[in-house]
């Protein structure tokens, strides 16, 4: 008390800056004539979240009795992308919800925090919190990311996985060799080395979706027998929107994107996380295996053409890092798109998963197939005794 006044005045926190949508009626703020690539109701049960970083766009349906699934869509395509996979639990009858990561699609984002593993943690607590059902408590909800939304659902789990009833990642950032990042990503997402507004340009440039670069695919895929921005996504019953006018439409409608991708890079889990990230989430899920209860083991699913997240390296890799007995890994024909282009296999793989370890079946060693009623077959590869 005799202290306190001689510190006048007093520190303060410094104040979050928010970067906000420019536009949320779902017309181009560059073109009010022009509707934007999807309205901001696309999906059932959307709502505007406020939070001290700004507005989340969240959407929640399915029947309220349902187990519950949350997905975590990528870095540069919105929750739009999730959007094959959710429909089918919601078929399912699982309770979806997917939310638009800070600085995408239709959510705002701050500008003067990192985008790291604990911002998006808090964003994905702030979700959950907004349901007026329980999304929290023990074995409350399943958790699926895609690509980024991998590895943040496995930081997520990492220090959250009493609240899951599983982890499912698909083609999943995290345990990206850091060897794949090129000289060239190396200084566009540096920090201190150049200029920021010269580096938020050159940036901005390169994933805009003219130049052939996927928001997408962080360090390229040049080898990919799909160009990721061409891939389609279902904008309702026989309407479809490109990934790349999705991006393009995110340039000028949402001034956190640029921003967020780029901190994204520098600091969220996406490369090197062999003795990290993923580490403490190997030891969790061993710590809950040696009790016989919680989140034991990791679906993941892959795509055998994906050139950015390498199949073998993650076989290998997660294996070393989790386990024999904590991963499952499913493959899928397709690249780093099957999230998006093959929704309901990769929801019916993960399903499959989730019914295998309820009924104890997860010791088998052998390899099998399972269809997804759309002429391609995936294939299940055991990594456990």
């Amino acid at each position: 008390m005799l202290i306190r006044p001689s510190l006048s005045p007093r520190t303060k926190s410094p104040k979050t800056d928010i970067a906000r949508v420019k536009d949320r009626s779902g017309t181009d703020p560059e073109d009010p004539e022009k509707a934007a690539p999807y309205p901001p109701e696309l999906f059932p049960g959307g709502k505007d979240v406020q939070t001290v970083y700004g507005t989340v766009r969240v959407f929640e349906w399915g029947p309220e009795e349902g187990e519950k699934v949350l997905l975590v869509h990528g870095i540069g395509t919105p929750c739009i992308a999730m959007g094959g996979i959710a429909w089918e639990f919601v078929r399912k009858g699982y309770r979806v919800m997917v939310f638009d990561l800070f600085g995408r699609g239709y959510s705002d984002g701050p500008s003067n925090a990192p985008y790291d593993e604990c911002l998006y943690t808090t964003q994905i607590l702030l979700v959950l919190a907004s349901s007026s059902l329980s999304w929290t408590g023990a074995s409350s909800f399943h958790l699926l990311g895609y690509s980024l939304g991998g590895a943040l659902a496995a930081a997520f789990a990492a220090y959250h996985s009493h609240m899951l009833r599983s982890l499912t990642v698909v083609c999943p950032g995290g345990l990206v060799r850091e060897s794949h990042l090129s000289w060239k990503s190396r200084l566009l997402y540096s920090h201190g080395v150049l200029p920021e507004w010269l580096l938020r340009s050159w940036v901005r440039a390169r994933i805009a979706p003219q130049h052939g670069q996927s928001a997408d695919i962080p360090d390229g895929d040049e080898a990919a027998e799909v160009n990721f921005d061409d891939v389609s996504m279902a904008v309702g019953r026989n309407s479809f929107v490109r990934v790349g006018d999705v991006v393009g439409w995110q340039l000028d409608a949402n001034p956190a994107f640029v921003d967020s991708y780029m901190s994204t890079i520098r600091y969220a889990p996406i490369y090197g996380q062999h003795d990290k990230m993923w580490a403490i989430l190997g030891e969790r899920l061993a710590a809950n295996r040696e009790l016989g209860q919680g989140l034991q083991r990791v679906c993941v699913i892959l795509g055998d053409k994906d050139t950015l997240i390498i199949k073998d390296e993650w076989i290998e890799d997660t294996k070393a890092v989790l386990g024999e007995e904590g991963v499952e890994v499913w493959v899928i024909s397709g690249g780093h798109e099957i999230a998006i282009s093959k929704g309901k296999e990769v929801a019916d793989v993960a399903m499959s998963s989730w019914k295998s370890s309820r009924h104890g079946n997860s010791k088998s060693s052998k390899s099998s197939s399972s269809g997804s009623g759309s002429g391609t077959r995936s294939k299940k590869i055991r990594h456990r005794n």
